[in-house]
């Protein structure tokens, strides 16, 4: 099986983005295949590197880059404006967060991964040199270091795509955590039509994801649970069994935002707070029911 039928093709193929980065790795395959061509290793490792330019350009455009608070602009020897490759790799991973709250809040050491990083793409440049152990070899070697060039390219890949997910799923733990109190206010206002006395006894926001994120905003949006007791009449009422007393929990949805230097401070954003109270208005058993003083009185004997 050649190297462009191989699984590992296959699957950094799934890593691309673009029609255009799949043009590309379809011609790099291309020209590996050139077998009379006794550059085709260094070829194929010299189109790899590329690609992996083009599609971290693409994941990190000029403007997010500039955008963010903690780039710095580095200028070529020609005295040129330039972004580096270690920038763009930093914004793959980290985005705009702050380096204050990526390194003291969430913990993660973002400048150590872009180093690592860097490693592979040395890695990789070694098989673009031209040299007694990558020119004119035989078929069998020429596929050995194409398919070792072509697991240095597929790590690459994922060794961005785990920081990235790792540093949001950490930002979105932290998140989640200062919502709860928030989160409580608001969801007692919107459920306080539903009874006398509406309490919320807990909110569990079990999904909490950052669906948007610029230089300026971040946006959450959320999904949990919400656990209320009702009370219908007063405490007097109830003491009196007048009153009745109910617990309820509902599933609720929201997006919340925060600036983007200050990812834990966080507000509801108007309007996206929605609790779903249809089975509120569902026939209910008595048991989900407290008479009087959080249970019913038993029938005495006769």
């Amino acid at each position: 099986m050649g190297i462009s039928k191989s699984p590992l093709a296959e699957a950094v193929n799934g890593h691309l983005t673009s029609n255009f980065e799949r043009a590309v790795f379809q011609a790099a395959l291309t020209s590996f295949d050139h077998v009379q061509n006794p550059l085709r290793v260094n070829n194929f490792a010299t189109a790899l590197r590329e690609l992996g330019r083009i599609h971290l350009e693409a994941q990190a455009p000029d403007s997010r880059v500039k955008a963010c608070e903690w780039f710095q602009q580095i200028y070529n020897d020609r005295g040129q404006p330039v972004i580096e490759r270690a920038q763009r790799a930093k914004y793959a991973i980290q985005g705009e967060l702050p380096d204050d709250f990526v390194k003291d809040t969430l913990g993660i050491e973002v400048n150590e991964a872009v180093r690592d990083y860097t490693r592979l793409i040395g890695r990789l440049s070694g098989f673009t040199h031209v040299n007694e152990k990558t020119f004119g070899v035989s078929e069998e070697k020429a596929d050995e270091l194409a398919y070792r060039a072509l697991e240095v390219f597929d790590q690459l890949f994922i060794f961005v795509k785990e920081r990235q997910e790792a540093t949001r799923k950490a930002a979105e733990d932290k998140a989640q955590h200062a919502l709860r109190d928030v989160l409580y206010n608001e969801v007692d206002q919107e459920l306080d039509r539903l009874s006398t006395h509406t309490s919320v006894e807990g909110v569990d926001l079990y999904d909490l994801k950052i669906i948007q994120m610029d230089s300026t905003q971040i946006r959450y949006g959320g999904d949990g649970n919400v656990e209320v007791r009702l009370q219908y009449g007063s405490d007097s009422d109830v003491a009196r069994n007048d009153g009745v007393v109910s617990h309820g929990t509902y599933p609720l949805t929201c997006v919340f935002v925060a600036d983007t230097c200050s990812p834990l401070e966080i507000s509801v954003v108007p309007g996206t707070l929605e609790v779903d109270t249809i089975s509120f208005y569902e026939p209910q058993d008595d048991e989900d029911f407290d008479i009087g003083e959080e249970e019913a009185p038993e029938a005495s004997g006769s």
